[in-house]
């Protein structure tokens, strides 16, 4: 966006955003040592951009989404009930 290449962004998630809601604890040593600040400090600088829309984990909250979700599910059921799984992880 710097560089004029997108006008704008639009986020559904945010890498290490769990870590956004816990600032005060920033500032203690062990929290310092388990957390990327760069990253932290790279979320915030998109948080207060003008141009940059932050969705939360609501991109998969459609009509269609939520019909391919159950599309899968009862595949994978009746996949499993003829002993073929499917989607193993």
């Amino acid at each position: 966006m710097k560089e004029g290449i997108l006008a704008g962004v639009a986020l559904d998630v945010l890498e290490g955003e769990k870590e956004l809601m816990k600032e005060i604890e920033i500032l203690t040593e062990n929290y310092q040592k388990s957390t990327d600040l760069k990253t932290l400090v790279l979320n915030h600088i998109l948080l207060n951009q003008p141009n940059v829309i932050i969705t939360p984990h609501n991109a998969f909250n459609t009509k269609e989404a939520l019909f391919r979700i159950l599309e899968t599910t009862i595949k994978n059921i009746q996949a499993f009930l003829e002993g073929k799984p499917t989607n193993l992880i």
